[in-house]
């Protein structure tokens, strides 16, 4: 991609875009989902199909909002566009480094899920959200409280329950 197009691109995200980080609950723990996604009203999808085309990657679809949204996930793919634009993402600079964050933060094992949940709570509070999500660092703060077990003896783990399940 030229510098010209991820320029574009990364203007496009300013404005009408956006970075962000995902807790889907699993049986024993949760997922960890990267998302960009730019939005144009219902009628403009030539110009998120261009987008689509530059970055080689992602799917359109129409929201019952009146809105078409062009979205792209996956750790790798996310990665590799921010890293692109990063040098010419301006308003949303900050998201963007949190989720690379993240995203580093993961690759090296060294994610901690609270402290995952807690950018990714921060990440929001930058951007723009129509709707308050569910699973927050405040949400897995308590789930964690609420099973952590209670044993007298240090050496008693067998049927023990965490958050994320069978210990």
């Amino acid at each position: 991609m030229t510098k010209e197009i991820a320029a574009y691109i990364a203007g496009f995200l300013d404005g009408d875009g956006s970075v962000r980080i995902q807790l889907q609950p699993r049986k024993n723990s949760f997922r960890v989902r990267t998302i960009i996604s730019f939005a144009q009203k219902w009628g403009k999808e030539k110009e998120l199909q261009w987008i689509r085309n530059q970055l080689k990657i992602g799917y359109l679809y129409q929201r019952n909002d009146m809105i078409t949204e062009l979205k792209i996930e996956g750790h790798k793919e996310v990665e590799r566009i921010l890293r692109e634009l990063k040098p010419y993402v301006l308003f949303k600079r900050k998201q963007v480094d949190l989720v690379l964050k993240i995203l580093e933060m993961l690759k090296e094992g060294k994610a901690n899920l609270l402290e995952v949940a807690k950018l990714s709570d921060k990440i929001s509070r930058l951007n723009y959200v129509t709707t308050k999500k569910k699973y927050t660092a405040q949400y897995l703060q308590k789930r964690l409280l609420s099973n952590t077990p209670v044993t007298t003896d240090p050496s008693d783990s067998e049927g023990e329950t965490s958050c994320f399940g069978k210990r």
